[in-house]
């Protein structure tokens, strides 16, 4: 039977005397003693309750069998032995306990388990009592993150563990093969430090495939339970056009638990060096990042390179925080901003590949209660393209909404009131004011027939300021049109509507698993011809193109600045097929007006009294196949005027999707331009490790490729290895059509 035992930690020259007593002397007032200290049989089983009288000073261990040799002065514990000692747990077959020198002598499927979780694998140990100090032979650390380290041998003082000859990996290997993981690092010492959490190395060699790929005489990193430390992370490399051979090597600095800095520089063969970096910190009520770079650069002239030189760079930061002490409206109220500036157009599209044509910087509050919601903030904007000039980009100084949605109580319906308002400022351009009310009413209900009616009634009043539309008149940018501009003065319009919805689905449940939905749409909008409205400014409405997505819509501009007036007719119909694998859903429909008076940019697919056709087919057949059609259709001529086509599928370890777009808007002057477009995006899996992958997009009306990249991964549980290279056939100014070839490795547990 297994037996529970207390056992001596420390054995003190005191105890051993005091052991030596009991042991080897007659003790004529402890019968039990007399007979355990018997000569003839200096190898004695116990029993706990004798071993217990050793020491005051105890730990715990089971075992099989104890016994104790009173010449040797040991004791030898045998089968199944646990023993635990200040968060430490020691497992073996066999154990000897050395009185005199307090050694454990530990053999036979030794296990350690540390107080963080890490786990050595050991043939045998030789430990003082107290478990803080071991020699150690043929050693297997298993840490909690399932990394493992080896050696031949090794000691063990307190929480750091010297291995010689030893081997560090996180790859997963079997137990019980000769396997080679995926990466190493061999070293003649590896040294873990359990306190610090930190794994240091000499004379390493990184292996990869069993090929030695790396030297360096010292190395560290942290160990796998750690969650941040400062320390290198994963290198790119690649090279391009525009910046030759470059490479990447961030740092990262753990400052504190609550804040941290990468150091991110990129050096370059054609660019020099771009010193950048990112510090990101939790302040308690809310988190906060700020990013940037700087470079020295050579000026160009139509895209060739000078000897004069400037300092370019970038910042951008954001952060959003709680307000607690805020109490209007009962609201949960937070403030955010986000801040992004860049020296010149083309630098983040050269260093960082990044394509945005507008940086948007912003500081604003919001308040969030029940169905209502307020913010209020200034918005920024630094155009990017060739024609945006910083004094007539326009900037939003200040901006503010009230919404709120409110139950009336009777007949499931419900009110709203809606403020909106902002200021916008140029430089040395138009400056709009406008402040915008509205407040509707809404009622749903059905009928016994199983139709759904909605009826929606509003009102908004629209306060305009106009100043200095003139100044528009000298810029040559696109966004300056006659049509935008309006007239300087103050304006106030009211715009009332009413709107009546309906609809009724049919439903035919052909079988237990397949249904089918028909469902005709109405929708009636009655509102007052406005007029000629030229005179009032266009800000925020610009952007408008007829599709399935607005048919229903009671107003289709999606800004405050455009109104749709007049009395309008939305009708379509719409068919779901639901099925154990096939989902098709499929949208068609018009919109007409009784008068024309209101004009829609030209090419928007709504001319004179009637819309064009629109409609969208959505096919999904499994997780394997899903197509997407979207199209637009002439109301005359049925002509093509939008033909979408999105597919994508997956068969076995093929992956593929293809996207064609055409827009024809059918007029030379509109201010959308045309486009004919194919692309498509193919993924092979070969086995469980590679992926080949490659992307294109090709202009068809202009007949040139805008882009193709291709490239190859290859992934296990412990790395990652890519090669992807890019053609890029566009030019931005100083921004020449280019290529580049990247290489990226990450190596778990290493950055």
């Amino acid at each position: 039977m297994k037996k529970s035992i207390r056992l001596l930690t420390v054995f003190t020259a005191m105890q051993a005397l005091l052991i030596q007593h009991v042991f080897a002397k007659k003790c004529t007032n402890d019968d039990e003693n007399l007979k355990l200290a018997q000569p003839s049989n200096n190898l004695q089983e116990q029993s706990p309750s004798n071993l217990l009288k050793l020491s005051k000073k105890l730990i715990d261990f089971s075992a099989d069998h104890a016994r104790y040799d009173n010449q040797k002065e040991i004791i030898i514990v045998e089968g199944n032995i646990i023993l635990k000692q200040d968060g430490k747990i020691l497992k073996a077959d066999r154990a000897t306990f050395e009185i005199k020198t307090n050694k454990v002598h530990a053999e036979g499927n030794v296990i350690l388990h540390d107080e963080t979780g890490n786990i050595l694998y050991l043939k045998s140990a030789v430990l003082n009592g107290s478990l803080k100090k071991a020699f150690i032979e043929k050693v297997r650390i298993l840490f909690s993150g399932g990394a493992r380290l080896a050696a031949k041998n090794g000691t063990k003082i307190g929480t750091i563990t010297t291995l010689n000859s030893a081997r560090y990996s996180p790859c997963k290997v079997s137990q019980d093969s000769n396997q080679t993981p995926t990466w190493q690092m061999k070293a003649s010492k590896i040294t873990h430090d359990e306190k610090a959490k930190t794994i240091s190395y000499k004379n390493l060699f990184l292996e990869i495939f069993g090929i030695p790929v790396f030297y360096t005489p010292y190395f560290s990193h942290p160990d796998p339970t750690v969650h941040a430390q400062s320390g290198f992370l994963s290198p790119t490399l690649g090279r391009s056009t525009e910046l030759g051979v470059w490479f990447a090597m961030p740092y990262y600095f753990n400052l504190a638990p609550h804040k941290d800095f990468t150091f991110e520089p990129i050096i370059t063969t054609n660019e020099g060096v771009v010193l950048g970096g990112t510090y990101r910190q939790h302040t308690g009520n809310g988190t906060f990042n700020i990013s940037g770079s700087v470079a020295r650069v050579n000026i160009r002239e139509n895209a060739v390179k000078t000897d004069l030189h400037e300092i370019r760079g970038h910042i951008s930061s954001k952060g959003v925080f709680d307000l607690p002490s805020i109490k209007v409206f009962a609201a949960d109220w937070q403030w955010d901003y986000n801040l992004k500036w860049v020296s010149n157009d083309t630098y983040l599209r050269r260093y960082y590949a990044d394509k945005s044509d507008v940086l948007q910087s912003h500081a604003k509050i919001e308040g969030f209660w029940g169905q209502s919601y307020a913010t209020a903030g200034i918005y920024g904007f630094q155009g990017l393209k060739e024609n945006d000039q910083f004094g007539y980009t326009a900037q939003a100084l200040p901006s503010f909404e009230i919404s709120t949605l409110r139950n009336t109580g009777f007949w499931n319906s419900k009110v709203s009131f809606n403020a909106d308002g902002v200021y916008i400022y140029r430089r040395d351009g138009q400056r709009t004011g406008r402040v915008s009310l509205q407040s509707g009413w809404n009622l749903p209900f059905n009928t016994p027939l199983g139709d759904f009616y909605n009826i929606t009634a509003s009102i908004r009043a629209d306060f305009y300021n106009n100043q200095y539309s003139s100044l528009e008149r000298i810029s040559s940018a696109e966004s300056f049109r006659p049509e935008y501009r309006g007239q300087d003065g103050s304006y106030l319009k009211f715009r009332p509507r009413l709107a009546f919805d309906w609809r009724m689905p049919f439903i035919n449940n052909e079988s237990a698993d397949i249904q089918h939905v028909l469902e005709p749409m109405i929708s009636i909008v009655l509102a007052p011809n406005q007029g000629d409205l030229n005179f009032m400014p266009n800000e925020d409405s610009r952007n408008f193109e007829f599709d399935e997505n607005n048919l229903f819509s009671h107003n289709r501009f999606n800004g405050y600045d455009l109104w749709e007036s007049g009395i309008r007719l939305n009708y379509g119909l719409r068919y779901n097929l639901f099925t154990p694998k096939i989902t098709l859903r499929a949208t068609l429909g018009q919109s007409v007006r009784l008068s024309n008076e209101q004009e829609f940019p030209i090419g928007s697919g709504y001319l004179g009294k009637t819309s064009d056709f629109v409609g969208r087919f959505d096919i999904n057949i499994g997780n394997n196949l899903d197509f997407l059609y979207r199209f637009r259709l002439d109301t005359t001529s049925f002509a093509l005027r939008r033909n979408e086509l999105i597919v994508s599928g997956k068969l076995a370890f093929v992956k593929a999707s293809l996207r064609y777009l055409n827009l024809d808007r059918n007029f030379t002057d509109s201010i959308i331009e045309n486009r004919k477009e194919i692309g498509g995006k193919l993924q092979i899996e070969i086995g469980d490790n590679f992926i080949l992958h490659g992307n294109i997009v090709h202009d068809l009306l202009n007949n040139h490729t805008i882009t193709y990249d291709a490239g190859i991964t290859y992934k296990t549980d412990c790395l990652e290895f890519g090669i992807r290279y890019e053609r890029r056939f566009t030019s931005d100014r100083d921004i020449v059509p280019s290529n580049a070839l990247l290489f990226s490795l990450i190596l778990k547990n290493l950055g």
